[in-house]
């Protein structure tokens, strides 16, 4: 059986104002929750003419009178991904509502050439349920939901972290590798051996599973990733042709207008369940290997056939409360010049801009840079309105790139008017495992002293492709936690925090309106800063165990010379964290 709370959703048949065809709507209701609206079209099958020559789309209108367009997809029966079915005559379109109130909707269903790839204001052949209209009403959001149920939409507002519909920043801390997550033997039409056995105990009774017994294997990967305080992963949704060559939306891997809606409908299963956990999916749609694969197929700059894929995936995935799209994994760097043939600063825009367009809400669009001594792919992109942030890749070992490059990004990026959402999301290591110090200074805590939004883990040049057991990275993932916990649980406004220069080559340095400071002593020793002329609490944190401790809990200070801030409580020769809090009156 599925998770009752995410899937077993019960089926309301709603009286609209519409005089024909209703759809059935599934779901709570409730505003941050999943609504589904299905409707019965013709009778169809998983074929090149159903998913280019038919289009979907739903135009909600929300109680303040704010449009949203939804694309809908083809459903086969309807429930495939139980039933395996590959025709059905269900079309199906999913909302995320942020707000409480009464909705209104109309739907548009048109048959044509290749008219899922046409422009919004198209002209096709009415069928079935097109022109329907109706209204449903939305009642308000229960925060208490666990994972982002509670929260809402994760979106782009124009500043350096993501922020939820409620008002809650984003703090990520991911995991990178495996890259192939979805190559996993338990979804349909997917060539793989992956089963995560070591993860199957983590799986608990009540959970996510689908035809019978299938799942247990990656349901627990995600249940050890939340309870490692991991909350995204980065994994490939086409590899063919790339290092995976399993893991693509079709039912093969040539097959690149015929979807597998079984498939798809079991990968929906698990990105709703790392929404309820609260794990950010990270789409990457692309990589390195296979960045020109469509284009290669077919020709031109933007072949059909991507246009496609995005579209379907914006159909069947855009609902979910927290996603980052990646175009792609180290894009621009060439190999060969067949499917590994170089994208352009054009297409990458093209293909930004086309995605964007099709997402109901301002989702985060980034791309991945590679190899990992280069990252001039970025530069064209500043100002760009379609990216939102970047996927940065840079050496482990390379204090510059953990510090240097990911501050410029952040800098420049708002000097062009566009602030990006910057994470470090492959400090790239050859070796299987990097040296936990060296990746803990000049990986984590670099790229967080810089102003990044977060980072992820990447291990080793094929651990990426092989990994099984996430317990192996669990020493990393610890000290993330830490990480993450000192800027989202000590209580400071982290996401105003900006780096600021100092001479003192051994410390990194963050603040806020001279209230909040954070420093970051990479070797330990006595840190110094120029500060106001107030009262601050002083806390050290110990970066390497979590653990909080002060030695000095007030101290008056001039604010003319630079203040010594003291010694860490122990191992003064290794990284500590320093926080100065105001003293309030």
């Amino acid at each position: 059986m599925r998770y009752l709370s995410l899937m077993c959703l019960f089926f309301i048949g709603f009286l609209l104002s519409s005089c024909g065809q209703e759809p059935m709507i599934a779901g709570n209701n409730q505003a941050y929750q999943k609504m589904t609206f299905s409707w019965e079209g013709p009778e169809l099958k998983e074929a090149e003419t159903t998913f280019l020559n038919y289009r979907m789309e739903m135009y909600f209108t929300d109680p303040d009178g704010g449009r949203i367009v939804v694309p809908g997809y083809f459903a086969a029966d309807g429930d495939a991904g139980e039933t395996g079915a590959e025709s059905g005559n269900t079309w199906r379109a999913h909302l995320l509502p942020l707000k409480e109130g009464e909705w209104k909707y109309e739907v548009s269903f048109l048959e044509g050439d290749k008219i899922a790839l046409a422009s919004e204001n198209t002209e096709g052949s009415s069928l079935a349920f097109d022109g329907e209209k109706g209204s449903f009403t939305v009642t308000a959001a229960d925060e208490s939901q666990t994972g982002f149920l509670g929260k809402g939409k994760l979106q782009y507002i124009g500043e350096h972290f993501l922020q939820f519909t409620n008002g809650d920043y984003f703090f990520k801390m991911g995991a990178n590798a495996p890259e192939v997550l979805l190559q996993y033997k338990d979804f349909d039409g997917t060539a793989a051996d992956r089963a995560y056995k070591d993860h199957i105990a983590d799986w608990k009774e009540g959970d996510l599973l689908w035809q019978g017994e299938k799942g247990k294997g990656i349901v627990g990967v995600i249940n050890y990733l939340k309870g490692q305080g991991i909350n995204t992963h980065y994994f490939l949704l086409m590899n063919a042709y790339g290092d995976g060559k399993t893991a693509f939306p079709w039912k093969g891997k040539d097959n690149y207008y015929e979807y597998d809606v079984s498939k798809l409908d079991q990968w929906q299963y698990l990105f709703d369940y790392m929404m309820q956990e609260g794990i950010m999916t990270q789409f990457v749609l692309s990589e390195q290997e296979n960045q020109s694969y469509f284009e290669h197929k077919e020709g031109g700059d933007f072949a059909d056939s991507r246009k496609l894929f995005y579209r379907e995936l914006a159909a069947r995935f855009g609902y979910l409360n927290a996603v980052t799209w990646n175009i792609g994994e180290e894009n621009g760097w060439e190999k060969d010049p067949t499917y590994g043939k170089s994208i352009t600063t054009d297409q990458r825009k093209q293909f930004a801009a086309y995605l964007s367009d099709l997402l109901p809400y301002d989702e985060l669009i980034v791309v991945h840079n590679g190899p990992s001594n280069t990252d001039a792919i970025f530069e064209d992109l500043l100002g760009d309105p379609s990216y939102s942030g970047i996927s940065f890749q840079g050496n482990y070992q390379d204090v510059n790139h953990g510090y240097g490059r990911i501050l410029h990004w952040r800098n420049e990026s708002a000097a062009a008017g566009h602030p990006w959402v910057v994470t470090y999301d492959e400090p790239y290591t050859s070796p299987e495992y990097p040296d936990l110090d060296v990746w803990r200074k000049h990986s984590l805590w670099a790229s967080l002293m810089a102003g990044a939004a977060g980072m992820e883990v990447y291990i080793g040049k094929g651990e990426d492709l092989v990994i099984q057991d996430y317990r192996k990275y669990q020493p990393y993932y610890e000290i993330m936690n830490h990480a993450k916990n000192f800027f989202t649980e000590s209580g400071i406004p982290y996401q105003q925090l900006n780096p600021m220069p100092t001479e003192d080559n051994n410390s990194w340095v963050l603040s806020v309106d001279e209230e909040v400071f954070v420093v970051y002593l990479r070797e330990g020793g006595e840190g110094e800063l120029n500060l106001p002329s107030e009262m601050f609490e002083i806390h050290w944190f110990n970066p390497r165990s979590g653990e909080w401790s002060q030695n000095e809990a007030l101290k008056n200070v001039s604010g003319e010379e630079k203040t010594a801030l003291g010694k860490a409580p122990s191992q003064p020769d290794l990284d500590w964290v320093v926080l100065l809090k105001k003293k309030k009156e």
